[in-house]
């Protein structure tokens, strides 16, 4: 039974289709979690005005979430790109790569020193390891970002002082939301 590579060596133009149908397929859930993001943004205002504390705080845990998967697949979509361009570089690269090679072959034919032409070969191949190595760092800040209670706490905070702004704005019922904002902060305070 043969084990098939996943990661075989594929060309340039296989690995540009690769990364824009990843894009693609990303955007599209980044839009999608946007959404989700919204609604549950809206339900703990809702939640917030109708002095509803647990409704908030299981509207807000779910916007720290898809929050955070949102940010997350920005960062890949952006890493995409990233590498998109950096593969437009390559194929520009590999010709000035060849021809480099040429003109060593050639220098060496004339007795001329070919340690520049192969630092330059050395220097491309080493910002290649660099997009790797970007691309390790980028999934490790990915894993840590999805998590932390510390960060879910903040990130109640903030929304729930955010929309406390937004509805003492709002009109209609004006004052029993003052009283219930009110109501709410002093039992912060006392908490």
């Amino acid at each position: 039974m043969g084990l098939t590579n996943p990661f075989k060596k594929v060309s340039p133009e296989e690995l540009k289709t690769k990364l824009a149908i990843s894009e693609q397929r990303l955007t599209s859930r980044e839009k999608e979690l946007m959404k989700k993001r919204q609604g549950a943004r809206d339900s703990a205002k809702d939640a917030l005005a109708n002095g509803n504390d647990r409704e908030f705080r299981v509207a807000s845990r779910r916007y720290s979430m898809v929050d955070g998967q949102v940010n997350t697949i920005g960062s890949m979509v952006e890493m995409a790109q990233s590498m998109s361009d950096v593969i437009e570089m390559q194929t520009g690269l590999k010709e000035v790569v060849e021809i480099g090679e040429n003109l060593g072959q050639w220098q060496k034919q004339l007795g001329f020193d070919t340690a520049k032409m192969e630092s330059a070969i050395t220097t491309i191949r080493t910002s290649m390891e660099k997009v790797n190595t970007a691309t390790s760092m980028m999934t490790s800040s990915m894993d840590a970002a999805m998590g932390g209670d510390t960060e879910l706490s903040e990130m109640q905070d903030s929304l729930r002082s955010e929309l406390l702004a937004e509805l003492s704005t709002d009109t209609g019922s004006k004052d029993s939301l003052t009283k219930r904002i009110e109501s709410e902060m002093t039992d912060e305070d006392t908490v």
